[in-house]
Protein backbone atom coordinates (compact mmCIF):
# COMPACT_ATOMS: atom_id res chain seq x y z
CA UNK A 1 0.00 0.00 0.00
CA UNK A 2 1.33 3.39 -0.93
CA UNK A 3 1.46 5.68 2.07
CA UNK A 4 3.75 8.50 0.97
CA UNK A 5 3.56 10.97 -1.89
CA UNK A 6 6.36 13.39 -2.58
CA UNK A 7 5.60 16.89 -3.74
CA UNK A 8 7.98 19.56 -4.93
CA UNK A 9 7.96 22.97 -6.55
CA UNK A 10 8.68 23.61 -10.21
CA UNK A 11 11.42 26.04 -11.13
CA UNK A 12 10.23 29.62 -11.16
CA UNK A 13 12.04 32.71 -12.33
CA UNK A 14 12.41 36.00 -10.47
CA UNK A 15 11.43 34.56 -7.09
CA UNK A 16 13.15 35.73 -3.94
CA UNK A 17 15.38 33.00 -2.52
CA UNK A 18 16.08 32.30 1.13
CA UNK A 19 19.51 33.49 2.25
CA UNK A 20 20.74 31.11 4.95
CA UNK A 21 23.32 33.56 6.29
CA UNK A 22 20.65 36.20 6.83
CA UNK A 23 18.34 33.59 8.36
CA UNK A 24 21.00 32.53 10.86
CA UNK A 25 21.63 36.12 11.91
CA UNK A 26 18.04 37.04 12.65
CA UNK A 27 17.35 38.43 16.10
CA UNK A 28 15.40 36.03 18.33
CA UNK A 29 13.83 36.79 21.71
CA UNK A 30 15.22 34.98 24.74
CA UNK A 31 12.50 33.97 27.21
CA UNK A 32 12.37 32.80 30.81
CA UNK A 33 10.67 29.65 32.12
CA UNK A 34 7.34 31.48 32.09
CA UNK A 35 7.76 32.43 28.42
CA UNK A 36 8.34 36.11 29.18
CA UNK A 37 10.86 37.94 26.98
CA UNK A 38 14.05 38.82 28.84
CA UNK A 39 16.55 39.54 26.03
CA UNK A 40 17.20 39.24 22.28
CA UNK A 41 20.15 37.62 20.52
CA UNK A 42 21.22 36.31 17.12
CA UNK A 43 19.77 32.92 16.27
CA UNK A 44 23.25 31.40 16.04
CA UNK A 45 23.98 32.64 19.56
CA UNK A 46 20.65 31.37 20.86
CA UNK A 47 21.57 27.82 19.83
CA UNK A 48 25.27 28.03 20.65
CA UNK A 49 24.45 29.07 24.22
CA UNK A 50 21.32 26.92 24.56
CA UNK A 51 19.11 29.86 25.48
CA UNK A 52 15.35 29.34 25.80
CA UNK A 53 13.46 30.85 22.86
CA UNK A 54 10.15 30.60 21.00
CA UNK A 55 9.29 28.43 18.00
CA UNK A 56 6.16 27.56 16.03
CA UNK A 57 4.97 24.50 14.12
CA UNK A 58 1.95 24.29 11.82
CA UNK A 59 0.43 21.02 10.64
CA UNK A 60 -1.66 20.71 7.48
CA UNK A 61 -3.77 17.89 6.06
CA UNK A 62 -5.96 17.12 3.03
CA UNK A 63 -9.59 16.06 2.68
CA UNK A 64 -8.63 12.40 3.20
CA UNK A 65 -6.83 13.27 6.46
CA UNK A 66 -3.40 12.63 4.92
CA UNK A 67 -0.86 14.64 6.93
CA UNK A 68 1.74 16.80 5.19
CA UNK A 69 5.34 16.78 6.37
CA UNK A 70 8.22 18.99 5.34
CA UNK A 71 11.51 17.27 4.54
CA UNK A 72 14.56 18.88 6.14
CA UNK A 73 16.92 20.45 3.61
CA UNK A 74 20.51 19.44 2.87
CA UNK A 75 21.81 22.34 5.00
CA UNK A 76 20.71 20.43 8.10
CA UNK A 77 22.43 17.52 9.83
CA UNK A 78 19.00 15.84 9.82
CA UNK A 79 18.63 16.28 6.05
CA UNK A 80 15.72 14.33 4.59
CA UNK A 81 14.01 13.79 7.95
CA UNK A 82 10.31 14.57 8.18
CA UNK A 83 9.19 17.54 10.26
CA UNK A 84 6.02 19.57 10.72
CA UNK A 85 4.47 21.02 7.57
CA UNK A 86 5.76 24.44 8.60
CA UNK A 87 8.19 25.36 11.34
CA UNK A 88 10.38 28.19 12.45
CA UNK A 89 11.60 30.59 15.09
CA UNK A 90 9.64 33.51 16.46
CA UNK A 91 11.55 36.67 15.60
CA UNK A 92 12.33 39.35 18.15
CA UNK A 93 9.23 41.47 18.71
CA UNK A 94 6.83 38.92 17.19
CA UNK A 95 4.25 36.81 18.96
CA UNK A 96 3.61 33.16 18.13
CA UNK A 97 0.68 33.81 15.81
CA UNK A 98 2.48 36.50 13.82
CA UNK A 99 5.43 34.15 13.37
CA UNK A 100 3.15 31.32 12.23
CA UNK A 101 1.54 33.44 9.51
CA UNK A 102 4.95 34.71 8.35
CA UNK A 103 6.57 31.27 8.29
CA UNK A 104 3.64 29.83 6.31
CA UNK A 105 4.22 32.39 3.58
CA UNK A 106 8.01 31.92 3.62
CA UNK A 107 8.01 28.12 3.58
CA UNK A 108 4.96 27.28 1.45
CA UNK A 109 3.97 30.56 -0.27
CA UNK A 110 0.53 30.18 1.33
CA UNK A 111 -1.17 33.28 2.71
CA UNK A 112 -3.10 32.11 5.72
CA UNK A 113 -5.33 33.99 8.14
CA UNK A 114 -4.64 33.90 11.89
CA UNK A 115 -8.22 32.73 12.46
CA UNK A 116 -7.53 29.57 10.44
CA UNK A 117 -4.97 28.35 12.99
CA UNK A 118 -5.94 26.33 16.05
CA UNK A 119 -3.52 25.82 18.93
CA UNK A 120 -2.97 22.10 19.58
CA UNK A 121 -0.45 22.34 22.38
CA UNK A 122 2.48 24.28 23.78
CA UNK A 123 5.69 22.34 24.42
CA UNK A 124 8.82 23.14 26.39
CA UNK A 125 11.90 21.07 25.58
CA UNK A 126 15.72 21.02 25.79
CA UNK A 127 17.36 19.03 23.00
CA UNK A 128 21.05 18.42 22.30
CA UNK A 129 21.61 17.95 18.58
CA UNK A 130 24.43 17.56 16.05
CA UNK A 131 22.90 20.19 13.79
CA UNK A 132 25.92 22.16 12.63
CA UNK A 133 23.93 25.06 11.19
CA UNK A 134 22.21 26.38 14.29
CA UNK A 135 24.48 25.07 17.01
CA UNK A 136 24.22 22.05 19.29
CA UNK A 137 21.48 22.99 21.74
CA UNK A 138 17.83 23.70 21.07
CA UNK A 139 16.08 24.94 24.19
CA UNK A 140 12.63 25.83 22.95
CA UNK A 141 9.10 26.74 23.93
CA UNK A 142 7.02 25.78 20.90
CA UNK A 143 3.41 26.55 20.09
CA UNK A 144 1.98 23.90 17.77
CA UNK A 145 -0.90 24.85 15.48
CA UNK A 146 -3.07 23.00 13.02
CA UNK A 147 -4.48 24.69 9.93
CA UNK A 148 -8.18 23.95 10.21
CA UNK A 149 -8.92 23.85 6.47
CA UNK A 150 -7.96 20.83 4.35
CA UNK A 151 -5.53 21.78 1.59
CA UNK A 152 -4.57 20.37 -1.78
CA UNK A 153 -1.08 19.05 -2.37
CA UNK A 154 -0.23 21.60 -5.04
CA UNK A 155 -0.81 24.48 -2.62
CA UNK A 156 2.52 23.73 -0.92
CA UNK A 157 5.40 25.42 -2.75
CA UNK A 158 8.95 24.50 -1.76
CA UNK A 159 11.01 27.34 -0.29
CA UNK A 160 13.65 28.46 -2.77
CA UNK A 161 17.23 28.79 -1.53
CA UNK A 162 16.96 25.71 0.69
CA UNK A 163 18.80 22.80 -0.98
CA UNK A 164 16.88 19.54 -0.95
CA UNK A 165 13.71 19.53 1.07
CA UNK A 166 10.17 19.45 -0.27
CA UNK A 167 6.95 18.01 1.11
CA UNK A 168 5.63 14.52 1.68
CA UNK A 169 2.28 13.24 2.87
CA UNK A 170 1.35 10.17 4.89
CA UNK A 171 -1.97 8.48 5.45
CA UNK A 172 -3.82 8.96 8.72
CA UNK A 173 -4.27 5.22 9.31
CA UNK A 174 -0.58 4.54 8.70
CA UNK A 175 0.44 7.23 11.19
CA UNK A 176 -1.78 5.76 13.89
CA UNK A 177 0.65 2.86 14.24
CA UNK A 178 3.71 3.20 11.98
CA UNK A 179 6.19 0.29 11.92
CA UNK A 180 9.21 0.81 14.18
CA UNK A 181 11.57 0.98 11.21
CA UNK A 182 9.84 4.20 10.14
CA UNK A 183 10.65 6.02 13.38
CA UNK A 184 14.02 7.21 12.10
CA UNK A 185 12.29 9.03 9.25
CA UNK A 186 11.04 11.72 11.61
CA UNK A 187 12.89 14.55 13.34
CA UNK A 188 13.25 14.63 17.10
CA UNK A 189 10.03 15.09 19.07
CA UNK A 190 7.64 14.71 16.14
CA UNK A 191 6.50 11.09 16.26
CA UNK A 192 6.10 10.77 20.04
CA UNK A 193 4.90 14.25 21.02
CA UNK A 194 3.35 16.27 18.21
CA UNK A 195 1.80 13.73 15.87
CA UNK A 196 -0.50 12.29 18.56
CA UNK A 197 -2.00 15.76 18.98
CA UNK A 198 -2.50 16.12 15.22
CA UNK A 199 -4.13 12.70 14.91
CA UNK A 200 -6.37 13.40 17.88
CA UNK A 201 -7.62 16.54 16.15
CA UNK A 202 -8.26 14.65 12.89
CA UNK A 203 -10.06 11.77 14.59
Amino acid sequence: MRVCVLTDEPKRAKTKMTNLEIENNRMIDVVDENDAVVDSKLRTEIHRLGLPHREIHIWMFDESKNVFFQKRGLHSASAGSLDATIGGHVNAGEDYLEAAVREAKEETKMKIAPGDLIVLKKFKKLHITKDYLWGKTNNFIRTVYIYKNPIKEDQLKKELGIPGGGFQKMAYNFLLNPPKEYSKMFTFFILEEELPEVLKYLR
